[in-house]
């Protein structure tokens, strides 16, 4: 990756961006496809290893080390390789323990509520800081719905502690060898991590007036509700699709939120069926398998920042594929995928008419164009934590 592409080719290089808005359908940005597409290439590779290695050899892990290293590919996926090696290091320990976390409460429907609550406000109000640690937050936060939703006990949580700390570290170390290697730029601008404007931030947005505190309680809310809609409903194998579509969805914005809520569900259909069709082409064919979620990895990557429905395509794939892996039947499954799907957008939709921001109650507002996908963060401090209450953040 050249000093320009680091810095200028692909979104928010400097760590610097509060926000992020999603592309229209038919279009593309904030970041050119093609530097956004090597990189989600890159970002893939310690994904589809593991998963060759666990899948093509049939080893016990079945994609859990794989998974850690998913959900580490997306820490700092825009910084350039030291600075993203660093961040990804740093928050491994994070996704293994909320893993663990997740094994331990998703046994009992109270419990999983609670924690989901507790940990989705907390990923919702990382927003105040910065889109970067905002990722982190919710990249924590996507672990727990996940060990939640897998038929595990707490018994397993040593062993989900260790699959999601190796898995995301396993990216730390690839970032780090491809820094060593040829990846040597450093990670500019305003937006590098300033801890006590990071504490200022947090501090300053401790008022109802403040999107991120408001999003906080918003976003935590809406994930228990989730959580507890698909243990109501009975739903416990399939139903972290409801609280997943929350997650990848509900923003500080009421117009981006609800300008995901279509894309999420034109991806979701799409990966849906997509995934449904591979899932039989590929039944106990290991080593096809792996590949086959290495390439949905490298598309969610590389798309997130370029269009949002491919991102949610190829993630959806990936979901589905890795669950058919553990002898869920793909067909079966598939409609009750879509109907947690539906159910998720529902609540997402509704946690924002119940309690819109105030500066934004006259309803949804479409994205902006291209070149204003991106919103800074304020230049008065570093990490913007002197922006005004309740209007940068």
């Amino acid at each position: 990756m050249s000093s320009g592409e680091s810095t200028r080719g692909l979104f928010n290089a400097g760590g610097a961006a509060r926000r992020l808005r999603a592309s229209p359908l038919f279009a593309f940005g904030p970041s050119p496809a093609g530097p956004a597409l090597r990189r989600g290439i890159l970002l893939a590779i310690p994904v589809g290893a593991v998963l060759m290695l666990e899948l093509g050899l049939g080893m016990s892990s079945k994609g859990g080390i794989g998974t850690g290293a998913l959900l580490g590919g997306f820490v700092a996926m825009d910084a350039p390789a030291g600075a993203r090696a660093a961040w990804q290091a740093a928050v491994a320990p994070l996704i293994g323990l909320a893993a663990a976390l997740g094994t331990v409460t998703g046994e009992s429907a109270a419990l999983a509520v609670a924690t989901m609550g507790l940990v989705g406000a907390l990923a919702g109000y990382s927003f105040a800081v910065s889109l970067r640690l905002a990722v982190v937050g919710l990249t924590v936060a996507l672990s727990l719905i996940i060990a939640q939703g897998l038929p595990l006990d707490a018994g397993d949580a040593p062993v989900a502690l260790a699959f999601g700390t190796l898995g995301a570290g396993l990216q730390a170390l690839f970032s780090l060898a491809v820094w060593l290697t040829y990846d040597r730029v450093a990670d500019r601008g305003p937006g590098g991590w300033d801890t006590a404007g990071a504490l200022r931030a947090l501090r300053a947005n401790l008022t109802p007036r403040s999107h991120s505190a408001r999003h906080a309680l918003r976003f935590g809310a809406a994930l228990a509700v989730g959580v507890g809609a698909y243990w109501a409903l009975g739903w416990q194998d399939h139903g972290f699709w409801v609280p997943l579509t929350i997650l990848f969805v509900l923003r500080p914005e009421e117009g981006e939120t609800f300008h995901r809520l279509s894309l999420r569900a034109v991806g979701t259909a799409f990966g849906l069926l997509a995934a449904t069709g591979l899932s039989y082409l590929l039944s106990d064919q290991g080593v096809a398998l792996a590949l086959a979620l290495g390439v949905a990895t490298a598309l969610a990557y590389g798309t997130l920042t370029v269009q949002y429905a491919v991102f949610t395509f190829g993630i959806t794939t990936y979901a589905v594929l890795l669950a058919d892996t553990l002898g869920e039947p793909a067909l079966t499954a598939a409609w009750q995928r879509g109907a947690a799907t539906a159910i998720g957008i529902v609540i997402a939709g509704v946690a924002f008419l119940l309690w819109p921001n105030r500066d934004e109650s006259g309803g949804f507002r479409a994205p902006k164009p291209p070149d204003r996908y991106i919103w800074p963060a304020s230049q008065t401090g570093r990490a913007g934590a002197r922006s005004q209450q309740g209007s940068e953040t």
